[in-house]
């Protein structure tokens, strides 16, 4: 055999699939941004049909893994599934600002334009992979899955929400701390590169 297996009465073999501690973590996004589509012939589907959501949405899937070689989750896979939806457009929107392109993004494809057309994918496919942003995950309630729920520029201080509450003492009011968006931070952050 090319590869041989370590698994024998004494040892395992670790196939390194792991989910992310809950929190912030650095991230870089990985190349193979692609649409999602069936692998083999099944439930009436042809191998490289794109494969959809219950509401008949494609889904894109954008690789990306924890960079951070002082995190206990170092290279833990964080990819995201996005389906063609408004919301789908707003997470894409949210990554290009993280990654400090969107004003490059805006300045070559300008007015009321889909993530999802054919050559702003192709340029999404070019320019997402190897950049960095903040990604904040949670662990589902049946603790199966690991969601991305939050994401930031790199130069975002993510705090504690908790603790980013200050009170007010004599009359225990809590005041509001307004938080920097990830679009104020993909602005503060914007490349100048062409896209």
């Amino acid at each position: 055999m090319k590869v041989n297996s370590n698994v024998s009465n004494d040892q395992s073999s670790e196939w390194g699939f792991k989910k992310p501690e809950d929190g912030w973590h650095i991230v870089e996004m990985g190349e193979g941004i692609s649409l999602l589509t069936y692998a083999k012939d099944e439930k009436g589907h042809q191998a490289g049909d794109p494969y959809l959501d219950d509401k008949g949405n494609k889904k894109w899937k954008f690789p990306a893994k924890i960079n951070n070689p002082e995190a206990v989750d170092h290279e833990v896979e964080i990819s995201l599934v996005i389906a063609e939806t408004p919301f789908g457009e707003k997470k894409i929107g949210d990554i290009i600002a993280a990654i400090g392109m969107k004003d490059a993004f805006e300045k070559n494809f300008p007015g009321d334009r889909s993530f999802f057309e054919q050559a702003i994918m192709d340029k999404v496919k070019i320019k997402v992979p190897g950049q960095f942003c903040q990604m904040r995950t949670e662990t589902s309630k049946d603790g199966k899955y690991s969601n991305v729920v939050e994401i930031a520029t790199m130069k975002f201080k993510a705090v504690d929400k908790a603790a980013a509450v200050p009170k007010e003492s004599a009359k225990g009011k809590t005041v509001a701390k307004k938080e920097e968006t990830v679009a104020d931070a993909g602005a503060a952050q914007a490349k100048t590169e062409d896209w």
